[in-house]
């Protein structure tokens, strides 16, 4: 992540965040290269990043725990959200971050038939205001999502006054639909671009939605030569500002 700068001196009234779906560090070239991903990760200017698809699942290196390696070559608090965690797969979602953590928790969205689905919500402390980030994989079917988005407002209205950003691999390609427009109305804050597939970026698959504690400030797509290749999606980053307190 761009700056190294300690998290006592980096401005406490921005919070910053990038979502990516790494695809268990294996680029569209066919190699299992997690040194692509780091790379790429240590480029972005953020703070907080939600990571989908960390882990082996059927790709990668048997028995390599990539959310470890992410951790030791980073330099950041990676806190897992597992979908498959056994002999022959350990995988998931994780949030990384240079913030302190207050709490963390993953949680399940799977629903029967279907591949398993879930994400990780952190209690971020962010200049001293508490926040909290949610990063999720929702799944392919659209009644699927509509589920899996109805269980999110469950979890999003138990406390709806805390600062909020949601972000994931949405697997959602049409810019709104009921189901996301229902989410738009607790986080009308955000940002949605084409992020997929990385070679030729079409679809909006990545989004990233925040409360109306925070203020969108500037986001982008990271298309660059490395990003093209390290994974199959392309990181959306954001930047926002609190709003003053009423």
């Amino acid at each position: 992540m761009g700056s190294t700068e300690p998290e006592e001196n980096r401005d406490p009234k921005r919070l910053s965040l990038a979502t990516y779906n790494i695809h268990s560090c294996l680029g569209t070239d066919g190699k299992f290269r997690p040194d692509r991903i780091v790379r790429v990760l240590q480029s972005l200017d953020v703070d907080v990043l939600g990571l989908q698809e960390v882990g082996w699942a059927l790709r990668g290196r048997v028995g390599f725990d990539q959310f470890a390696f992410l951790e030791r070559e980073t330099g950041l608090t990676v806190l897992p959200g597992l979908v498959r965690h056994h002999a022959d797969a350990h995988f998931g979602n994780a949030i990384l971050t240079r913030h302190p953590v207050e709490a963390a928790e993953g949680f399940d969205l799977g629903l029967p038939y279907h591949s398993p689905r879930g994400g990780v919500e952190a209690r971020l402390l962010v200049g001293g205001r508490l926040a909290r980030v949610i990063n999720v994989h929702l799944g392919l079917n659209p009644v699927e999502r509509r589920l899996q988005i109805q269980r999110l407002l469950y979890r999003l209205a138990e406390e709806p006054d805390l600062p909020t950003l949601l972000c994931g691999d949405m697997n959602h390609w049409r810019r709104t639909s009921y189901s996301m427009g229902r989410l738009r109305v607790l986080l009308p804050e955000g940002v949605v671009g084409r992020t997929y597939p990385s070679g030729l970026p079409t679809l909006m698959f990545d989004r990233i939605l925040g409360s109306t504690h925070l203020s969108l400030e500037s986001h982008r797509v990271v298309l660059t030569d490395g990003t093209r290749v390290a994974s199959d999606h392309l990181p959306l980053e954001a930047h926002f500002s609190f709003r003053a307190s009423p």
